[in-house]
């Protein structure tokens, strides 16, 4: 009788398996959109020079890039936008990311820390637009400190393995901000980060190296939520919580040989 109870009840668990994960509720505003946005990267006129200031005529005449908010009602609060644009030559992918931001929140400063859990922008990429599955990560804060890795089996599902012992080469990164670092007790303006990522960092995954007129590249353009922010993106990662590791849905950009302004 005994085995036969063992038995019986061995055969229950296998049926169900074990217990299930806890999906967290949903903290969504808005649904997800039908497809993912598109942009065009211009050609800029000639090298920028990485100093975290927008003054620079090819930036004020390079299309702008506005975030999403998917899980925060900024109706009700007001949004901490992020605006981005980007550029490019044969040397180099050129990013600025300027954000509203009145608590600004940034201590890490080392190499490789968690820019993540404070005020951060990011910019995960594959010239590959036939394989999402791997991809480049930089995650940078409001210090200039930043994180990079390269990360693989991505897609519909948060990306599985991240490796961060990938190391860049040449990247260069400026920041201006306009407030009091780490003093919540006021309110600040913002701040703007401006990388140059140059194009042989991106040779790992296929594409062409530096890209031709039309190429098509995927990535997606992130914001981290630091001290009383929100969490933002380019392209809606379709999560019911903020996740920005889902490289289906990167956007999808286009590389022009226009060049800005002309």
């Amino acid at each position: 009788m005994k085995t036969t109870m063992m038995t019986a009840l061995l055969a229950l668990a296998v049926a169900c398996g074990p217990p299930a994960e806890k999906t967290p509720p949903s903290q969504r505003v808005q649904d997800p959109p039908a497809e993912v946005p598109s942009c065009t990267v211009l050609k800029a006129s000639g090298p920028i020079v990485v100093d975290g200031q927008l003054n620079e005529s090819d930036w004020q005449q390079a299309p702008t890039i506005e975030f999403a908010f998917p899980w925060d009602d900024v109706t009700a609060v007001p949004a901490q936008s992020t605006v981005a644009r980007m550029l490019w030559d044969e040397e180099n992918l050129y990013i600025i990311y300027e954000c509203v931001d009145p608590y600004l929140d940034s201590e890490v400063t080392e190499k490789d820390g968690p820019v993540y859990e404070e005020d951060a922008v990011e910019i995960f990429v594959t010239p590959n637009a036939d394989d999402v599955s791997a991809y480049f990560g930089y995650e940078m804060n409001i210090n200039g400190a930043l994180l990079d890795y390269m990360a693989f089996k991505g897609g519909e599902e948060r990306t599985e393995n991240i490796h961060f012992e990938w190391e860049n080469e040449g990247v260069q990164i400026a920041t201006t901000h306009k407030g009091t670092l780490n003093d919540h007790s006021d309110t600040d303006e913002g701040w703007i980060l401006e990388i140059a990522i140059p194009m042989d960092n991106f040779r790992h995954l296929g594409g062409t190296i530096p890209p031709q007129d039309g190429d098509l590249w995927r990535l997606n353009l992130n914001r981290t939520k630091g001290d009383k922010g929100q969490f933002s993106m380019w392209s809606d990662s379709h999560t019911p919580v903020a996740d920005f590791h889902r490289s289906l849905y990167f956007g999808k950009a286009t590389f022009s040989t226009k060049v800005v302004g002309q």
